[in-house]
């Protein structure tokens, strides 16, 4: 009897479990909707900067709600900070995070995957408090769109029934998802949230892995009801995690950046004030970065200027021009080997 009652009270949890990461809310067909979103936009700076990138989210929830399941925006904020100029455009929901506190107080594992970002130390909590989502948006407040509305970006994954979209780079912690800009589904998040207390409570079977940037990713891929879709490289204008744009850079140069799609480009990270000197810029080589990048993007409009004027391409670098010639070289003596061989094989005398 103790038998079956056991058994009926595990098929009991599994229905409800199996509920609960179910989508709750239906597509709609005439709007390719996946459900009601959440837009989750973290700040710790309080800048106009910041507040007109806000903005400019806010316009595009507003038109993708148009007779769609709502998107609507929540800003988190660092509870610690006061913020005179950074506010909801539409005095919408505003989170203070006890962000300070969190990183003092929280595990070891917890604080390695929050690191410096406010909505991942967040997040977790506020959606499995809140039952009304069944995807997020997080986007950090060094990450622009630039070219484009943000709406079409949202548009552009908002038929994927994906759980994680992000921008997937290779690291010397294995595949991991960029997060600056991304939408975790919120099974997802929940199942991150699960995994992270099973750690921090050092339960039997849980999972052995370093917590770093791949850990939201690689937690994804171990599932069998989670997939990934990576955001495209052509939306990507200059996205990576070291090396940041100042504000002033981002205004002269973004709006020109080479584009050759009909949508807006993803950058990160820009910060108003950008370091231009010190260790760490020293250390992550940004100036000569910043060079590089800039004579790519050069080389690309040239390029495509060229194409469609029916020219020839623009040499990618005397580099890897070289490394054309020494190819070709090495083909040439690979015939001449080959030839030799041939004839005497056949007994040709003159070899």
């Amino acid at each position: 009897m103790r038998a079956t009652l056991l058994r009926l009270a595990a098929s009991w949890l599994l229905l409800r479990c199996g509920a609960e990461d179910r989508p709750r809310h239906a597509a709609a067909a005439h709007c390719a909707s996946r459900g009601r979103t959440l837009i989750a936009f973290g700040a710790h700076t309080d800048e106009s900067f910041v507040q007109k990138e806000l903005s400019n989210i806010v316009d595009a929830a507003d038109a993708m709600s148009r007779g769609c399941p709502a998107h609507d925006v929540a800003l988190f904020v660092d509870a610690s900070k006061q913020y005179d100029v950074l506010r909801h455009p539409t005095n919408g929901t505003v989170i203070r995070v006890p962000f300070a506190r969190i990183k003092k107080n929280a595990s070891a594992a917890t604080r390695a995957f929050v690191s410096h970002q406010l909505l991942m130390a967040s997040l977790p909590a506020y959606v499995a408090e809140d039952k009304r989502y069944d995807y997020v948006w997080v986007i950090e407040e060094d990450a622009k769109l630039a070219q484009g509305s943000w709406d079409q970006l949202f548009r552009k994954f908002n038929r994927s029934e994906a759980d994680l979209i992000a921008h997937i780079r290779r690291t010397r912690n294995g595949m991991a998802a960029l997060l600056p800009v991304a939408r975790l589904s919120t099974r997802l998040i929940r199942a991150i949230r699960h995994d992270l207390a099973r750690i921090d409570n050092r339960e039997r079977g849980a999972p052995r892995r370093k917590i770093h940037g791949a850990f939201s990713y690689q937690l994804c891929r171990g599932r069998s009801w989670c997939a990934t879709e990576a955001i495209p490289r052509d939306w990507l204008a200059v996205y990576r995690a070291k090396c940041a744009w100042s504000g002033a850079k981002f205004e002269k140069d973004a709006e020109t950046w080479f584009n050759p799609t009909s949508h807006g480009l993803l950058y990160h990270p820009v910060k108003l004030n950008a370091p231009t000197s010190g260790r760490d810029f020293k250390r992550y080589n940004c100036a000569k970065t910043f060079a590089k990048e800039l004579s790519e993007n050069g080389r690309q409009r040239a390029q495509a200027s060229n194409l469609k004027r029916g020219h020839e391409m623009v040499p990618d670098s005397p580099f890897i021009d070289r490394a054309r010639e020494m190819a070709r070289g090495e083909e040439r003596v690979g015939t001449v080997v080959t030839s030799l061989l041939e004839r005497f094989r056949s007994g040709d005398k003159r070899v």
